[in-house]
C-alpha cells in the first residue's frame, strides 16, 4: 500500500489554517486552539465547569449499561451508533471513547452517542457556522481558553467526546437531564427563539435515544455510586448547527 499524506485532511487542515487567519484578522476573541485555530463568533458565554454550586437530580432513562463488562458495552454502542448511520471508519474508536467517558463521568453512554449523533453524525472534522468544532461540536469561544489550557485537541475524537461528556455531566448535574442538554445545545433563558431551538434539539436526541415520557418520576441517568463533582452557572456550550 502505497504511503503518503491523506489527501482530504491536507484539504481540511490548509482551509482551517485559511480561515482561522482570516478570523483572526476581523476579531479580538480569546479562546484559541493549539496556536492553530482562532474563530470569530458572538461574545462567549460563561462556562459551568469547576465550581461550587448546589446539585440539581439527573433525570433520565435506567443506566442499565453501569453492570455491563466494557467490551460488550463497546459492541453495543458500536451498534447502536450503526444504527443511526454513523460511518465505519471511525465508529470502533467513537463507541470505545464513548464508553470511557460514559464511565469517567458516570453518565449513560447512549446519551452521549445519542447528542454526538445530534451533533455531527460522528464527524470528528466537522465546524460549525457557529464555531462549534468536531464530533461534539465543542464551541469554542466558550470553551477555547480551557482547551487551550489543558491541551486538548478537539479534532481528536478521544478528546472531544470526552470534553463534550464533561461539559454535558455538568449541565446535567446542574439543571437536570433534558434541561441540561438544553444547555448544551447553547439555550438561552428567557429567549423564546433559543427556547424553540433547544426544545427542537432536545426532541431530536430524546427520538434517537428511544425515550418515552414516564408516567411517574423518571429513574436517574447516573450510577448513584459515584461521586460527580457539582457544576457551576452558563446558559451555552456548544452550539447548535
Amino acid at each position: 500500500m502505497r504511503a503518503g499524506w491523506n489527501k482530504r485532511y491536507v484539504s481540511h487542515l490548509l482551509f482551517c489554517k485559511h480561515w482561522l487567519r482570516k478570523s483572526f484578522e476581523l476579531t479580538t476573541l480569546a479562546g484559541v486552539l493549539t496556536g492553530s485555530l482562532l474563530l470569530a463568533s458572538p461574545e462567549p458565554i460563561a462556562p459551568v465547569i469547576s465550581r461550587d454550586l448546589t446539585e440539581q437530580p439527573v433525570l433520565g432513562p435506567t443506566f442499565d449499561e453501569k453492570e455491563m463488562p466494557v467490551a460488550a458495552e463497546v459492541r453495543s454502542i458500536d451498534a447502536f451508533l450503526k444504527r443511526h448511520d454513523v460511518r465505519e471508519e471511525n465508529r470502533e474508536r467513537l463507541a470505545e471513547s464513548i464508553v470511557t467517558s460514559a464511565r469517567k463521568y458516570n453518565l449513560n453512554p447512549k446519551l452521549i452517542a445519542s447528542v454526538l449523533i445530534v451533533e455531527s453524525r460522528g464527524n470528528p472534522f466537522a465546524i460549525s457556522g457557529k464555531s462549534a468544532i468536531g464530533i461534539m461540536q465543542i464551541h469554542v469561544p466558550t470553551w477555547g481558553e480551557i482547551t487551550e489550557r489543558e491541551g486538548i485537541n478537539l479534532f481528536k475524537i478521544e478528546d472531544n467526546v470526552d470534553f463534550g461528556a464533561r461539559i454535558l455531566r455538568d449541565y446535567t448535574r446542574q439543571f437536570g437531564l433534558w434541561e441540561g442538554v438544553k444547555r448544551y445545545n447553547g439555550y438561552f433563558v428567557d429567549d423564546p427563539a433559543s427556547e424553540q431551538s433547544a426544545d427542537e434539539y432536545v426532541a431530536k436526541v430524546q427520538g434517537i435515544f428511544g425515550f418515552q415520557q414516564p408516567a411517574g418520576p423518571e429513574p436517574s441517568v447516573v450510577q448513584e455510586t459515584s461521586e460527580v463533582a457539582p457544576a457551576t452557572d452558563g446558559d451555552s456550550t456548544s452550539s447548535d448547527d
